[in-house]
């Protein structure tokens, strides 16, 4: 079976079709003695020989000194380029120069909110054989890794296993910042691009990674920092499989290796997938596209896509039901297209565009695709102005870190291809003359230097650099004869991992105030005189003190989910996100509304607690005096705790399940023009925020079904309080007002008991049946009910149900499309059996058909680890693909002396 990392270096596997011109010819054959019966290997044994052949084949190949130049600068790229990720990520086994292996608890921006994650992963959903599920630790309930990637927090569950859940936490969010030069590196090998490129493209990767210009658009230390090393690690994985993808088009191997890596990067961040891997795909397919390399894309495709169904299918089927932030587009496209300094913008540009000349002038196919990629890029970040029609679910910046990234990529083929051009023409040699090893070793110095220089500049870490103070006093630093202007600050990268990963507990006295505050709403849910429930704290950016402003997102994590926290990282997760906003607004001095074009009043506790009272909150919080002085005159609110600086308020009549007093009317049209009326996502914020800020002007509650005894209405913007684009308060969602009155059906007091809420099911007891009742969860269509009809979605995101039996059982089960995505999943992996077994397929020559004759590159292009101490590849194909029956390597008799023009495979395997 040869579709595989390691394929095999001694002789086909034992179902690989053999031919016979492949066999070693001057080898005995010691068939041992006679009538001795051959003991078969055990898998162990096998699997060991399998992994420990190619390394020891790889050593002892002849060690030319060309080999040892390219060899040691291989080496030496790796060590320095990761090196140089551990150090700014503080990961070192210097003492005191490690914080990674501290026993803290992360925090900083959205990291310390990731806290929460991995351990409810742990804790509640793994247990049940499940990746996602409901949770009640946020926004009135949510859907657990059903919009957020599962991947990374399974990966840090697993190293949980063997090191406390805080390191664990902090090693795997650096995982792919770390290896992200390795993955740069590896793509060049796969991609067969010559040396020393793919050492430079880990000097590429090391730029990006240390690029300081973004902080929140994803792949590079501070977007890590930020919180977005879900990003870093599918970017990572990315490169590898993206490598893959470009050998096996090439070669047609790897098909099973290809999908699982391309699908592991899908899942790990969904923005890579859409913004990266789908356009880079695309055009390195299309770059190499033949009638036989079109097979190896769509098997490689179909497979990828099985195989990542799983998360990605029930991700685009209930994307409906997540929240739209509405960040708008960024349209400053010169600071997003040259987000650096001038000098270095015309430097890195200039070189990747001559990059992209030389690929296409020496007919370079995956260089050219990375140029074709660049372009892609840059025009989907115009284009993504306007999301995904349907879909949503891009913001435009969000694919700057791909096009930044292969910028960077193209910029190492430009600066080493024009060194190269220079030395020929100095040697008196053809332009396209390859250099030899030392030579090229010595070329690839000057930009791989370059960049360290550069970037030893930005973290001011130069040796012998230091400040330097102006005529003006100001205190810039300085190297030589390169001075920073006073606007040229030290790099902040290494700083915030600094500062996150010495955790919560690294916040000296704000960690004492932050523990109090959990420890007393933790006294709260114990006592039975108050219970466990939802919390609802004031968004101030004093709660920064504690190390993020969202630390308090934590009270489940700390409180084994028994005082829930109504806001939560995951905004987009739940359609119950804008009435969250739209209450902390109420109940803060000043909120940070993050969700746009929402009709937000600040600090009104009196909107504010009917507003907690619609979501079922039992906690409020306030830390500000003008927060506190507001919820002191509010008769619903009793304070019930103090913890310094804050107080705690019980807020009345704020029961999860309660009857209600009238019958609610079914909205089924969106009438008139806006966004409502062709978004149907829009359309329920509209009659949700409707009813939850005007309850005053709905006799009864919208919702969006029921039973067919229910009124059917139909809703129409009030015009006379839209304001759109261009209004000084514009735009925000539209108010919405029944078309039509509603006829008022008074309904009997039902009287609910023995609520008992579990973190993915309820249960309640009625005293009649037939009367509608109110559960104060978030809505999600995978809700089932037992003893009642419904539930259906109801005004703020709720759920309404009409019980059948006096005792009603809701659970958040699998839907068809769980099911679906799961046994597509298991067929993908059947594929992967399917093409293991069939082997590599055979492509007609090393370039698509009509591209040309292969060129002396391309008979030079060594495959990574293709070969054996003899130069061979010991491998027989077995899915031919082709008119031309044929073996592609034919091995050579065993022992048969060097072919010195055969090119040699100079770096180290890969494992």
């Amino acid at each position: 079976m040869t579709d595989r990392l390691d394929p095999p270096t001694d002789a086909p596997d034992e179902a690989s079709t053999v031919d016979e011109t492949t066999i070693p010819v001057d080898e005995p054959i010691d068939e041992g003695p006679v009538g001795d019966t051959e003991t078969e290997p055990s898998l162990l044994h096998r699997a060991g020989a399998r992994i420990v052949r190619r390394p020891v084949a790889w050593w002892r190949r002849p060690w030319t000194d060309e080999r040892i130049v390219r060899v040691s600068f291989t080496t030496l790229t790796l060590l320095i380029t990761t090196y140089i990720m551990t150090n700014v990520v503080h990961l070192s086994i210097l003492p005191g120069r490690d914080l990674v292996f501290d026993d803290t608890t992360p925090t900083g921006g959205d990291f310390g909110a990731h806290v929460w994650g991995p351990a409810y992963l742990r804790d509640h959903l793994l247990g049940g054989f499940r990746l996602n599920g409901w949770t009640m630790d946020w926004y009135a309930g949510f859907p657990a890794y059903r919009f957020y990637m599962v991947l990374p927090a399974l990966a840090v569950v697993l190293v949980d296993l063997v090191l406390p859940y805080g390191v664990a936490l902090k090693l795997v969010s650096v995982l792919g910042l770390i290896t992200l030069p390795f993955s740069c590196w590896a793509f060049g090998r796969l991609a067969s691009f010559k040396y020393p490129l793919p050492e430079l493209f880990a000097f590429a990767g090391l730029s990006f990674a240390l690029d300081e210009s973004f902080s929140i658009y994803g792949g590079n230390l501070k977007s890590t920092m930020a919180g977005e090393f879900s990003f870093s690690i599918s970017l990572s994985i990315a490169m590898l499989a993206l490598g893959l993808l470009a050998n096996g088009l090439r070669t047609g191997r790897y098909r099973v290796w290809t999908s699982v890596l391309l699908a592991a990067a899908c899942v790990s961040h969904g923005v890579v997938l859409i913004a990266f891997l789908v356009p880079a795909a695309v055009v390195f397919c299309l770059i190499w596209i033949d009638r036989t390399r079109w097979r190896y894309a769509w098997t490689v495709g179909v497979t990828t896509i099985l195989l990542s169904a799983w998360w990605v299918l029930p991700f685009l089927w209930d994307h409906e039901y997540h929240t739209d932030m509405k960040y708008g587009a960024l349209t400053n496209w010169w600071e997003m297209y040259f987000p650096l300094t001038i000098p270095l913008d015309i430097i890195i540009t200039t070189l990747a565009i001559l990059g992209f000349l030389f690929s296409i002038l020496r007919r370079d196919l995956n260089g050219s695709a990375l140029g074709v990629l660049a372009l892609v890029l840059v025009a989907g970040v115009y284009l993504g102005k306007d999301s995904i029609p349907g879909l949503g679910l891009l913001w435009n910046p969000r694919v700057l870190p791909g096009l930044y990234l292969v910028r960077y990529l193209l910029m190492m083929i430009g600066a080493y291809s024009l060194l190269a051009l220079i030395w020929n023409a100095i040697r008196d040699r053809r332009a396209n003359d390859e250099p030899s090893a030392v030579a090229a070793t010595g070329l690839a110095v000057v930009p791989a230097v370059g960049v360290l220089v550069v970037l030893g500049f930005l973290f001011q870490e130069l040796p012998g650099g230091g400040n330097t103070t102006l005529d003006d006093g100001t205190s810039v630093y300085s190297w030589g004869p390169f001075v920073a202007t006073s606007t040229n600050a030290d790099a902040q990268g290494d700083g915030w991992s600094s500062y996150n990963f010495r955790g919560y507990e690294g916040r000296g006295q704000y960690y004492t105030e932050y523990r109090q505050v959990v420890t007393t709403m933790e006294g709260l849910g114990d006592d039975p005189n108050h219970g466990c429930g939802r919390a609802l704290w004031e968004n101030s950016g004093d709660n920064g003190q504690y190390g993020t402003t969202m630390a308090l997102m934590l009270l489940p994590f700390w409180t084994d989910g028994c005082i829930g926290s109504m806001e939560g990282l995951f905004f987009e997760a739940s359609g119950t996100t804008p009435y969250h906003f739209l209450t902390a607004a109420a109940m803060s001095k000043q909120s940070s509304n993050p969700v746009r074009e929402l009709r937000y009043t600040d600090n009104d506790a009196s909107v504010g607690v009917r507003h907690l009272q619609d979501l079922g909150v039992r906690y409020a919080m306030v830390r500000t005096d003008e927060a506190k002085n507001e919820a002191a005159q509010q008769p619903e609110l009793t304070l019930v705790a103090e913890s310094a600086p804050w107080e705690i308020y019980e807020v009345a009549n704020s029961d999860i399940v309660v009857g209600l007093d009238m019958q609610p009317v079914v909205v089924e049209e969106r009438l008139g023009d806006g966004d409502g009326a062709n978004d149907p996502r829009e359309r329920l914020l509209e009659i949700g925020a409707s009813w939850f800020q005007q309850p005053d002007e709905w006799v009864a509650m919208p919702a969006e079904g029921g039973p067919d005894s229910w009124q059917r209405i139909d809703v129409e913007p009030d015009l006379t309080r839209r304001l759109e684009e261009g209004d000084p308060n514009g735009p925000r969602v539209d108010i919405v007002v029944p078309a039509e009155p509603i006829e008022p059906v008074p309904l009997p007091a039902v009287t609910v008991s023995n609520v008992e809420m579990y973190e993915q099911s309820l249960e309640f007891d009625v005293d009649q049946i037939g009367v509608p009742v109110l559960v104060k969860v978030s809505y999600f269509p995978n809700w089932q009910a037992d003893g009642a009809e419904g539930p259906w979605r109801i005004g703020p995101n709720m759920m309404v149900v009409v019980p059948t039996d006096t005792h009603v059982e809701l659970s958040y089960g699998r839907s068809a499309a769980d099911y679906l995505s799961i046994l597509l999943t298991l067929f993908g992996i059947a594929l992967c059996f399917c093409w293991r077994r069939q082997g590599d397929i055979v492509h007609a020559g090393p370039v698509p058909a009509g591209f040309g004759k292969p060129t002396d590159a391309d008979a030079e292009d060594g495959e990574i680890d293709d070969e054996l101490a003899d130069g061979s590849t010991g491998r027989a194909p077995r899915d031919e693909w082709s008119t031309d029956r044929r073996t592609e390597v034919e091995l050579v008799p065993s022992g048969a002396p060097d072919d010195s023009s055969a090119p040699v495979d100079d770096e180290p395997p890969l494992a």
